[in-house]
């Protein structure tokens, strides 16, 4: 069966039909793309060349493409006959004639060489107007002197006569040469192959509507295959069949079964078929893994390369050429004819699949092959001595999906288990990293061998470090041989693990070795995936030791590492991306901020990481709070992650940093239960340190006990108390600026605020002084000039601060909400001071505050911030 059988002919032309151009005997689908494509091809080359496998709808194209054209196009439908040379000569200037019957000279062309192409040359350019000549399944000319023919015209062509040639492959022309010459032009196989929009349109026909999620799968099942996307809308239409379903993709629709075997397999020998099945059981196969599959067969990689060159629905990997893989419908149908004809044959292939895999250091496709095996031992072997380097390498969530299919009494095993565990807490499944801890059983690790151990240990404290509770799983750490083991792949795993445990408690120093040993270990090794760990992680110990500006420039240098394995998206990345939007946020680089924040959402996911998750959703609150359409709803999931992380050892620097944002967010929208309890919170995250006291001064400050809240700050003002974040000591100098001011010491203001530049000034953070407000604004207007060093960091904080921004800074207290709740009503200050129960000068005072907090001068504007912060 030719090519051409999937195209009917015209009932109106008498010509013989190889000589007609075929009509579609399905319905058309515009496929302008590339009929335009072809008609710039012509346009710019004597020779045009479409090739691709039976089915893929080049005929038709082609056929339409002719129609379409305005100049004269001659067509020939070639068969295996034509391969005669004396036949194919006759048949090409009968082609002509048809076209151009007006034009005796054609009948002049003699039919033998020489003298054939040179008089096909020299009549077409007696032609009146230009012409092309379609030579449909030139993949059946086989002759060396039929070839010589074409080659010949090929190679001096008419100036009026374009050749478009089809075939299934490539004939065997100097094509190279016409390549070099520029006399070539290609459509490709994969040029061919139906986009979402052309497969919408062909289900349209039949009259069947699927989602998008649908077509995209049938797209993968069918990879584009215009036959097989024609066979499945046939099915669908008169069976209904949902295409998840469909026969075709598991090998046992009868007529896409026969159409294979007719134009796909029937012109290959037994022993290449028999290849094709024995190979069937891969996703994809080298020559080396054919032979171990196929070993009776003489020489498997010379047929995969023939097949592929063919266009014979085999093509090589883009990424790795040495590589072959069947087209999925054609290896469905393969798959389908080993079951039936050799059921026991299957295993026996799977099981060589496997070792040949494993030999080969391929674990996760050894793995595959293991299980569909039923091989127990082998599958523990490969995951006890392969998996988790292959997990260190590529990460848990592509290898967690193999480890799904793995026998729970295969899991059991401790040496099985303990990996399996750590892959799928890698991957964020709480749920199967429990069920097979639970599964490995009482056994004592101190019983266990060393690797077991340490990899057990490892286990219990990445399950820690979800739920933020890392102390326990220490301890048993600590009496197992971590990092010491002498297996780079155990090693690498506990010296990360341990490492985050101890960045996550606060020592620094002990997270600081563990983590420059487990990335020095995995770059070694070559553990792309751990070493990106590792990165993330010194980059937020950088930042909890106080550098966040060092610990921004590691994380960037994290995500541009992660880029170059495309893991940008991944969640090890949310942690990075967070760092470096906090950096962006107390610069006041908003934009910036704000698209770190929603990379950091994005790559966090549903992932059960309680100490990652509340730095992400730490950031993505803050910088969303201003601009929020409630922001009460905000600081109110912010309140609830609060809540679920209290009493748990988490130290994302990005709580840090970011706390005194949230407190004044939770006064600003009137949760002053909270922000009276964050204090505690804080403490309980990081113990004692400038950020609890920062905290607490702000609420005694807020409740005008300025005395109490200067005490505070004072250890933090010393440097007697540390703090967590550098921007907190900044906080803290605009704090005592602020008091102090209020008591109408100008002198130490700015000496306040002159400390707090300072402590600013190195890594540009001026968000501290949009928290600080107006009066902060007002003490850097009044000392420009008598900054020294600072004037140029103080104007570019200043210029940062806008009026609008300064005002929204003031807090409110619970007497002022109570007031402003009351300034939309059209009552009088009288009225409202008798509906308060307080006196008419007291509702005069509350005013005053609250006009310079909201930055106002009058009630009616008043009302209107209040309403665009959401305080009412």
């Amino acid at each position: 069966m030719s090519d051409s059988s999937e195209c009917e002919r015209s009932a109106h032309d008498t010509s013989p039909p190889r000589f007609r151009v075929p009509v579609s005997a399905v319905p058309l689908i515009a496929r302008d793309r590339l009929l335009s494509t072809v008609d710039d091809h012509v346009a710019a080359a004597p020779v045009t060349l479409v090739t691709g496998p039976a089915g893929c709808g080049k005929t038709t194209l082609l056929a339409e493409w002719a129609r379409r054209r305005t100049d004269r196009v001659a067509w020939l439908t070639l068969d295996e006959h034509d391969s005669a040379p004396a036949r194919l000569r006759v048949a090409m200037r009968d082609a002509l004639i048809r076209v151009w019957p007006d034009q005796g000279h054609l009948e002049s062309i003699p039919w033998s060489e020489p003298g054939f192409s040179s008089a096909i040359v020299a009549a077409s350019d007696r032609l009146p107007a230009s012409a092309c000549l379609v030579l449909d399944n030139v993949h059946e000319l086989r002759d060396p002197e039929a070839l010589a023919t074409i080659d010949l015209l090929t190679r001096q062509p008419p100036d009026r006569l374009r050749l478009v040639l089809l075939g299934r492959f490539p004939p065997p022309l100097h094509l190279a040469r016409l390549h070099l010459e520029g006399r070539l032009r290609e459509v490709l196989p994969h040029e061919l192959a139906f986009d979402r929009a052309e497969t919408q349109a062909l289900l349209a026909t039949y009259g069947v509507s699927l989602s998008a999620e649908e077509i995209e799968a049938l797209l993968t099942g069918t990879e584009g295959w215009a036959g097989g996307l024609t066979f499945a809308a046939m099915r669908m239409n008169t069976t209904g069949t949902p295409p998840a379903v469909l026969p075709m993709l598991t090998g046992q629709d009868e007529i896409v079964s026969g159409y294979l075997t007719e134009e796909v397999l029937a012109p290959h020998s037994p022993s290449t078929h028999d290849l094709l099945i024995a190979t069937s059981v891969c996703d994809a196969v080298s020559t080396g893994l054919a032979s171990a599959l196929a070993p009776e067969h003489p020489s498997p990689g010379v047929v995969l390369d023939h097949l592929e060159r063919t266009n014979a629905f085999v093509s090589r990997l883009s990424s790795t050429p040495e590589w072959y893989r069947c087209h999925p419908v054609l290896r469905a149908h393969l798959l389908a004819e080993l079951r039936r004809t050799r059921p026991a044959g299957e295993t026996a292939l799977h099981r060589s699949a496997a070792r040949w895999h494993h030999q080969n250091d391929l674990p996760l496709t050894a793995l595959r092959h293991a299980v569909a095996a039923g091989e127990d031992q082998l599958t523990s072997e490969i995951i006890e001595h392969s998996v988790l380097r292959e997990m260190l390498h590529v990460g848990g969530s592509k290898v967690h999906p193999v480890l799904s299919a793995v026998p729970g009494h295969v899991l059991a095993r401790p040496a099985v288990g303990v990996v399996a565990a750590l892959v799928a807490l890698d991957a964020g499944d709480l749920t199967a990293a429990d069920r097979v801890l639970a599964g490995i059983g009482g056994a004592s690790p101190a019983l266990r061998p060393e690797r077991v151990r340490v990899l057990h240990g490892t286990a219990l404290l990445r399950r820690g470090r979800l739920d933020a509770h890392v102390g326990e799983a220490l301890d048993i750490m600590a009496r197992t041989p971590a990092g010491l083991s002498g297996a780079p792949d155990a090693d690498v795993a506990a010296l990360l693990d341990r490492g985050v445990a101890a960045l996550s408690r606060g020592e620094h120093r002990a997270a600081e070795i563990d983590l420059v040993r487990a990335a020095a270990l995995a770059r070694k090794e070559g553990f792309a995936h751990a070493e990106l760990d590792c990165r993330v992680h010194l980059a937020a110990l950088a930042s909890a030791m106080g550098d966040i500006a060092e610990g921004a420039r590691q994380a960037r240098e994290a995500v541009e590492f992660a880029e170059r394995q495309g893991w940008q998206a991944h969640f090890t990345c949310a942690l990075a991306y967070s760092l470096m939007g906090v950096h962006a946020y107390l610069r006041m680089e908003d934009v910036q901020a704000t698209d770190l924040a929603m990379r950091a959402t994005a790559a966090l996911g549903d992932r059960p990481d309680l100490g990652v998750g509340i730095a992400v959703r730490t950031l993505d609150a803050a910088v969303s709070f201003t601009t929020a359409g409630d922001p009460r709803a905000v600081a109110g999931r912010l309140r609830r992650q609060w809540q679920d992380v209290a009493g748990r050892e988490v130290t994302p620097p990005v709580v840090a940093h970011v706390a005194p944002a949230l407190q004044r967010m939770a006064l600003r929208t009137g949760d002053e239960q909270w922000a009276a309890a964050m204090p505690a919170q804080v403490e309980a995250m990081f113990g004692p340190c400038g950020e609890q006291a920062v905290l607490q001064a702000v609420l005694h400050s807020h409740h005008s006990r300025v005395n109490q809240a200067r005490k505070l700050v004072k250890p933090l003002l010393s440097g007697d108390l540390p703090a967590v974040a550098a921007p907190t000591v900044v906080d803290a100098w605009l704090l005592e600026a602020v008091l102090v001011e209020r008591s109408g010491d100008q002198r130490r203001a700015h000496e306040a605020v002159t400390r707090a530049l300072a402590a600013a000034e190195p890594v540009g953070t001026i968000r501290p002084f949009v928290h600080a407000g107006k009066p902060v604004r007002e003490l850097l207007a009044r000392g420009a000039g008598r900054f020294g060093r600072l004037d140029r960091f103080a104007t570019t904080t200043m210029t940062a601060l806008p009026t609008a921004a300064t005002t929204s800074a003031g807090v409110l207290t619970s007497r002022e909400r109570d007031l402003l709740v009351e300034l939309p009503s059209m009552r009088t200050t009288e009225e409202i001071a008798n509906s308060l129960f307080v006196s008419v000068n007291t509702v005069k005072t509350h005013l005053r505050g609250i006009y310079r907090k909201l930055g106002v001068n009058q009630r009616r504007d008043a009302v209107l911030v209040a309403r665009r912060l959401g305080l009412i």
